[in-house]
């Protein structure tokens, strides 16, 4: 594969993996789930073209794509390096399902949810100051979707997405729609695990959902926060259910919000 046909860095391709694509992947994995982290500086060029079989011109453009990820950094003379953890790309939906994959993938959750309670109840407080009748159109053809396609998975993903990314446009402000996409990327890397298929799963998900549209109709930002802030609340209490365990700190500070 030349560089020239490389795609730009995170960018992916439709259609089957390329070399290039499946070298980023199996790097990737191998970073996060620590096979180097006995020392921060990585093999040779020739050591990691041998161990994932591609030519140096590939490798460069592997370890392009995952020094935009902030997983490694490049040093002029020195060669490659790990970078901390702490500066990762969580953002970024690879480096997430990488982390997600690994050992500590509850700890990464929780992270998660903390942060889409920073960004969420503050987006729906927004919007139910500004919404449109365009933006209210398109959540509640969301929602029935949702309601319509809930035990098909990938549909049913893709309504959840299109809601918030609704909610996120009827706060009239392009920074925070950026903010939006951000979080729609933390929904998409957690779907796995925060998906329940059962009728007492839905009857909330689709009840909380409507709930929220209703108080962004009315033009109740207060209530509009605490209704977003109690679904990711939910959602926690369900991701502790299903690991068998229970964060205190992330319980007590959801609880906490929520009443607010």
């Amino acid at each position: 594969m030349s560089t020239e046909d490389a795609p730009a860095p995170g960018a992916r391709r439709k259609g089957r993996p390329t070399k290039l694509e499946l070298t980023v992947e199996a790097f990737g994995t191998d970073i996060v789930r620590g096979k180097y982290a006995e020392s921060p500086a990585l093999p040779s060029e020739a050591e990691l073209c041998a161990t994932y079989g591609v030519s140096r011109a590939t490798l460069r453009e592997v370890v392009k794509v995952l020094a935009f990820k902030g997983l490694i950094v490049i040093q002029k003379h020195r060669g490659l390096f790990l970078q901390e953890r702490r500066n990762w790309n969580y953002l970024d939906t690879d480096v997430l399902h990488w982390a997600l994959a690994g050992e500590n993938s509850y700890d990464t959750i929780q992270a998660l949810l903390e942060t889409r309670t920073v960004i969420e109840p503050a987006i729906a407080g927004w919007a139910a100051l500004r919404a449109t009748a365009q933006d209210l159109a398109r959540m509640e053809k969301a929602i029935h979707d949702m309601e319509r396609f809930y035990y098909d998975k990938e549909r049913f993903n893709a309504a959840d997405v299109a809601f918030h990314t609704a909610l996120t446009s009827a706060a009239q402000n392009v920074v925070i729609e950026q903010l939006g996409r951000a979080v729609a990327n933390l929904q998409l890397a957690v779907f796995d695990v925060t998906y329940f298929p059962n009728e007492t799963t839905k009857e909330i998900t689709i009840r909380q959902h409507t709930e929220l549209l209703e108080a962004v109709r009315l033009k109740k930002p207060s209530l509009a926060k605490k209704i977003s802030t109690r679904m990711i609340a939910g959602v926690s209490e369900r991701i502790n259910e299903k690991f068998g365990q229970q964060n205190p700190r992330s319980a007590s500070r959801f609880d906490g919000w929520a009443e607010e």
